[in-house]
């Protein structure tokens, strides 16, 4: 299927912001996430480690640095997102490594990297295969260097376009759940941001408001990295979308003295029995959820669903450095020592690097535990919101790869006809 990302974008109210130099949504003055620039073969991301601070692009024409700094390290962040950035990632190898005389298995070998820059997101291993398979199906075929490249680049094309129009479905499925007045809890960032473009939860709430539906968003914390506080509060503020903060362990509380209706979180992988593994935190809201019997839903691309995962036990977790939980207190040492309120002699950071160990600490040292997720069992989610349609997480396990494949081409070609 031919995708025009320019007709596409035209359809779905996005237009050209030449001083951000990412695409925006009309409505919501919302950016695109990522863009790639085919004149200079340049990956523009929106830098997300420098927001709510600063709204700015960082570009790479590297794809080694891509998936480094531009994947790994969070410059670009979200299942969706990081797998529209993998695919574009192999088109950069692709460029690359054109030249070279081996070049499909140094292609292959870098698909492969890049699909693993970040193990638990299942959209970034999918996208990064997609195009190793697509440039492998040219060169099978007796297509040159140049030609291979250019199926890499159809189908990464291929792959943003897909994601911006289904995340329209997406936000239609989503907004059945809504009525006026809902005053719905989220976590982390799943929205817009961890997208190509509105995705996940946050995109279904986002353009129900900018419709004239009153909502209310509770948005948690979610530390170390507290991307509910820096990222969801900074792009539902930009859709004006009316916003409440509470902290990571304020979830009981919240639930009985904000009036919570609902709980809407995106998602990054699903395995085949329909349990689902997201930020850390998760699974916790939905167990208090269920004491307050308060519904609890994920909303998140077919993409993220893995029917080759049996059950979430099996869903791989990514730890996260340790430097993430100690930095503000490295950095309020910093301050306090510059403030004259403790010695020059104080320590520099808490707990000492010393101290620091992995697996089972012994006397007198300090483990720091950072899983960057945890996986919600079955029987805590009320449903499971894709741009498939809604599914009980019962119903998770019919849904095969070519299934859904099946249902995402249908869509997108009623979407475009």
């Amino acid at each position: 299927m031919n995708l025009d990302l320019g007709r596409v974008a035209k359809k779905l109210d996005i237009e050209a912001d030449s001083e951000l130099g990412l695409p925006v949504h009309r409505k919501t003055t919302l950016p695109v996430t990522l863009w790639y620039d085919h004149g200079k073969e340049t990956l523009v991301l929106l830098d997300q480690n420098k927001l709510p601070f600063e709204l700015t692009t960082w570009k790479t024409r590297d794809w080694k640095e891509g998936a480094l700094k531009g994947i790994k390290e969070m410059t670009v962040r979200g299942s969706q997102a990081i797998g529209v950035a993998g695919a574009y990632c192999v088109l950069l190898a692709a460029c690359r490594l054109s030249k070279e005389s081996d070049f499909m298995s140094k292609l292959l070998e870098a698909a492969d990297f890049i699909g693993n820059a970040r193990p638990t997101a299942a959209p970034l291993s999918w996208a990064a295969g997609e195009c190793a398979a697509a440039a492998k199906k040219a060169f099978e075929g007796g297509a040159g260097p140049s030609d291979v490249v250019e199926s890499v680049r159809a189908r990464a094309d291929q792959i943003m376009a897909e994601d911006l129009v289904l995340n329209h479905y997406l936000r239609k499925e989503g907004l059945k759940l809504l009525k006026g007045g809902d005053v719905v809890m989220t976590h982390c960032n799943g929205g817009s941001l961890s997208s190509t473009l509105m995705g996940h939860a946050l995109g279904i709430l986002e353009e129900a408001y900018v419709d004239g539906l009153d909502l209310t968003v509770v948005s948690k914390e979610t530390r170390p990295r507290s991307q509910g506080y820096r990222l969801t509060v900074w792009e539902l503020n930009r859709a004006g979308v009316p916003v409440i903060v509470v902290t990571d362990n304020m979830i009981s509380i919240s639930m009985e003295k904000l009036g919570i209706d609902m709980v809407l979180l995106g998602a990054d992988r699903i395995a085949a029995d329909g349990s689902v593994a997201n930020k850390v935190g998760s699974s916790d809201i939905a167990r208090i959820a269920r004491d307050h019997n308060i519904p609890f839903y994920y909303a998140t691309s077919y993409t993220t669903i893995s029917p080759e995962i049996a059950d979430g036990n099996s869903i791989p977790i990514e730890e996260r450095p340790s430097d993430e939980i100690t930095e503000p207190y490295r950095l309020l040492a910093k301050e306090l020592k510059a403030s004259l309120k403790i010695s020059r002699s104080a320590l520099d950071e808490w707990p000492p690097p010393s101290r620091l160990c992995e697996g089972k600490p012994k006397r007198g040292q300090i483990r720091l535990f950072n899983p960057a997720f945890d996986v919600t069992p079955p029987n805590l989610i009320s449903g499971i919101v894709t741009d498939l349609g809604r599914f009980l997480p019962e119903q998770v396990s019919a849904l095969t790869r070519e299934k859904m494949s099946l249902l995402a081409k249908e869509r997108v070609s009623i979407f475009l006809s």
